[in-house]
């Protein structure tokens, strides 16, 4: 369904608009306000990145005690999307996409020329900014209990209690569990904003791993918006529900992104969940997002 963007969008399951933010639609971390163009052509070789060569998320800043700075990709300057070993940029699906039209308000587009950056959980994703600013970023101490605890929870996409002759066992049935774990797959493979809605908590901060390590953390409007871009511009294939636990009131979930890439190439990239029960049901604390498998 066409609209004054030009991007050929269509309606998600919700009835929403999907790829990107119309100009109408407000951001809940900010304007949209960046003015700019850093979208490179498709017509590029194209190009998969790997998790970047660094230590702590936070490249370089003054207002934040932990400090690193290494280039991602050391002597490699071969390609339009990484200049001076840093990623440049991002790549869309579509040519005529430009800055504006990202719901989140706080990507830097060339760290090279600002070091005041962390590490986006989108790096992976080449039609999607590598860095965020740290203006909104929190550095706390994080702990939350990992794999080898909880207990596994055999989810039969939505099913019922009953015998799962997959699992040669019972199933046990946890309809809050089961309700969060369908609102994670449909944020991705129907892009439903309701599901979204329910999964973000509305105040308070969601910590953002990058392979198995905490990084920083972002308040709930700001993860809201990034969400809302990944769900709304990957063309998913499949998003696979890998591992499910849980411990009393909290539960981890483990998938896997499956989406075809501005070349047409199939890709994956593993992201890790850690949900707390709130509001009746279970809103996301922690994300985490890795080119290979963390659990």
């Amino acid at each position: 369904m066409p609209d004054n963007t030009g991007l050929g969008r269509s309606r998600a399951g919700d009835g929403s608009l999907t790829r990107g933010r119309a100009p109408q639609e407000r951001s809940q971390s900010g304007d949209v306000r960046y003015g700019s163009n850093n979208n490179i052509s498709r017509a590029q070789n194209p190009v998969r990145f790997g998790s970047p060569q660094v230590g702590p998320g936070i490249i370089r800043t003054d207002s934040i005690t932990s400090r690193a700075y290494r280039q991602d990709f050391p002597g490699f300057n071969s390609n339009v999307l990484v200049q001076n070993g840093w990623r440049n940029g991002y790549c869309s699906y579509w040519n005529n996409w430009n800055d504006n039209f990202f719901w989140y308000p706080n990507y830097c587009f060339q760290p090279f020329n600002n070091f005041n950056v962390v590490i986006s959980p989108w790096y992976q994703y080449s039609f999607l900014p590598g860095y965020l600013n740290c203006d909104r970023v929190f550095v706390t101490r994080w702990n939350s209990w990992g794999w080898n605890s909880g207990v596994v929870y055999i989810w039969n996409d939505g099913g019922d209690f009953g015998w799962n002759n997959n699992q040669n066992r019972w199933n046990r049935s946890d309809q809050s569990v089961d309700a969060a774990v369908e609102d994670v797959r449909d944020t991705f493979e129907r892009f439903d904003r309701r599901a979204l809605d329910r999964l973000v908590p509305n105040t308070g901060q969601i910590a953002i791993m990058r392979d198995g390590r905490y990084d920083y953390s972002l308040g709930a409007q700001d993860f809201y918006d990034l969400m809302n871009d990944l769900a709304s511009n990957a063309e998913t294939k499949r998003y696979r529900i890998d591992e499910i636990r849980t411990s009393r009131d909290s539960m981890r979930i483990a998938a896997t992104h499956e989406y075809i890439d501005p070349w047409g190439n199939r890709q994956r990239v593993y992201h890790m969940y850690y949900l707390e029960r709130e509001r009746g049901g279970y809103v996301i604390r922690e994300f985490g997002t890795s080119d290979r498998r963390n659990w």
